[in-house]
């Protein structure tokens, strides 16, 4: 993940989930499992919803792929994300250097389990729909949380994932802001000199 403030604005860009990639171990009403995404499921997802939200930690909207401040693709590794966030408390948190990584929210459209002997089961996510990617600001060791919300008798479960392993390395460019009595310049003692002068 790489985050760059210029400007008073903050450009974050890196993978959200890396595809074929196991995670670590998730725990729900089936019991302790791991989890990969397919390769093509990002790519089938964004050509469904052509304006995915930009969030931070899941809640607060910051931005959206049609206003320009989110792009996200599918490549040979997986989700790739770049952001431009003018919002002041995500440049502040960018500025000490603590924001920690991206996570997304998807619901499921297709997935298969496979079972394999003591070893816990593996899902795959063939087919998902995605809502939103989420900068955040807490440490992101595979977040696994589920919202569960009713729809004409049908349940539709909303997951957020965020995987560390995607993230890697967090590197940070800081554009040092100056202080304001830095930026104005001092002339008084020219002034001093003039008024010496004139006397």
């Amino acid at each position: 993940m790489k985050i760059e403030v210029r400007n008073g604005a903050a450009t974050i860009e890196g993978y959200v989930n890396v595809t074929e990639r196991l995670s670590k171990p998730i725990r729900d009403v089936r019991g302790q499992f791991l989890e990969k995404v397919a390769t093509g499921a990002f790519n089938s997802a964004l050509q469904r919803n052509d304006n995915v939200e930009l969030r931070f930690n899941h809640r607060r909207k910051l931005g959206d792929q049609q206003d320009g401040s989110l792009e996200l693709r599918e490549d040979n590794i997986g989700l790739y994300a770049k952001a431009t966030v003018s919002d002041a408390e995500v440049v502040k948190l960018a500025e000490a250097r603590k924001l920690k990584g991206w996570s997304f929210g998807f619901r499921k459209l297709e997935d298969s389990w496979d079972k394999q002997e003591n070893m816990p089961e593996i899902r795959t996510l063939k087919a998902i729909d995605v809502s939103e990617v989420s900068i955040l600001s807490i440490t992101p060791a595979y977040i696994a949380t589920s919202i569960s919300m009713r729809a004409d008798e049908c349940e539709d479960l909303l997951e957020c994932r965020s995987n560390e392993t995607a993230t890697g390395t967090l590197e940070y460019d800081i554009e040092e802001r100056k202080d304001e009595e830095e930026e104005k310049p001092n002339n008084q003692k020219y002034h001093d000199i003039l008024t010496k002068l004139n006397a």
